[in-house]
């Protein structure tokens, strides 16, 4: 009895065209596959001109590491979308996979020639995490202790070296590479409060000491001084040649942290949940849908990149006294 096809010639083919689109203009698909798949480079080519059937699990890999949906391919349309995401439970290495898995999606957007970002914030990017040691060093901490509930870290009071060194390394990079990608960021007046909270929560809980939960506002104070720097640039880098970075503030509670990349043809949703985590989709209704849903925040918001020096002041004035408000409040604590 014959076996039947998972997909069909046709279908195979459509999966690489589509797949082609994602990958970087400089990276050969076949070389990428065969690497990928454990498979030699002719064997590669034979996929992708449909000779040989892509197995399921292959499928998968691709689809994982690309986050490549095959929503789009197969005719899957309606209110149905598939998306992909790092499991994050009571584990470190989980963690250390959901990094490494951040930093393949910047770099291909970084080496893709034409990558642009859009985040919609309701709290600091994440990226911004890492802007310091420092500040990389209670993120991780604070994320591993009171949202994965990793077991080695409950008891545990905050010291500056207390995550493995490769973790925060690692971290640095995810924004190292952030600021390699031109981008929009939307922020509100609140998107400060998370942070502070956190600072201040840990703090009133005995967790962090007085003087590192002020050396963390200082660095937090810091990182939002670069943000105004850059905006008023409207570069992310000094030695960037043309714009790379698009400021808005927006008086609209936006809800949610949303991600939207493109790069050519290819695009992608990140939809946050967990309080870190990410839900991820190329399926072009939903990305079509979250798009829609950016331009319109984006008209409603107020561009303070660039010239609009009174309004950026402003704007960033007002995070400054929360921060020196959570100072005043933790230096007068006994």
């Amino acid at each position: 009895m014959p076996v039947k096809k998972i997909i069909n010639k046709e279908v195979q083919e459509l999966f690489f065209a589509k797949l082609k689109q994602v990958m970087p203009a400089n990276v050969s698909m076949a070389e990428e596959l065969a690497e990928l798949l454990n498979v030699s480079t002719d064997s590669a080519y034979r996929r992708i001109r449909g000779e040989t059937e892509v197995t399921i699990s292959e499928i998968f890999e691709i689809t994982k590491k690309y986050a490549l949906s095959v929503d789009n391919i197969l005719g899957t349309s309606g209110n149905n979308v598939s998306f992909t995401y790092t499991k994050l439970v009571d584990s470190a290495n989980n963690f250390e996979i959901y990094l490494s898995r951040i930093l393949g999606h910047l770099k291909f957007l970084s080496q893709s020639g034409n990558g642009k970002l859009v985040y919609v914030a309701c709290e600091i990017p994440m990226f911004y995490s890492f802007f310091s040691k420092k500040l990389t060093a209670f993120k991780l901490f604070y994320w591993q202790r009171s949202v994965m509930n990793i077991p080695e870290y409950q008891e545990a009071k905050f010291e500056w070296d207390i995550l493995p060194k490769n973790i925060t390394e690692l971290a640095q990079s995810v924004y190292n590479e952030y600021m390699t990608i031109p981008s929009s960021e939307i922020w509100t007046v609140e998107t400060v409060f998370t942070g502070l909270r956190q600072i201040s929560f840990y703090f009133e809980s005995g967790i962090l000491t007085k003087e590192q939960a002020l050396e963390l506002l200082t660095e937090y104070r810091n990182m939002i001084e670069m943000v105004q720097k850059n905006a008023g640039n409207s570069r992310k880098n000094v030695s960037d040649k043309n714009e790379t970075f698009w400021f808005y503030c927006s008086e609209v509670v936006v809800g949610t942290n949303c991600i939207y990349v493109t790069a050519g043809e290819a695009r992608a949703s990140y939809i946050s949940f967990n309080s870190i985590n990410s839900l991820t989709t190329t399926n072009n209704d939903f990305c079509d849908e979250t798009e829609n849903w950016l331009r319109n925040i984006e008209k409603k918001s107020t561009l303070i990149s660039g010239v609009a020096e009174k309004q950026r002041y402003q704007f960033f004035s007002q995070m400054f006294a929360h921060i020196d408000k959570c100072v005043e409040r933790i230096s007068a604590a006994e």
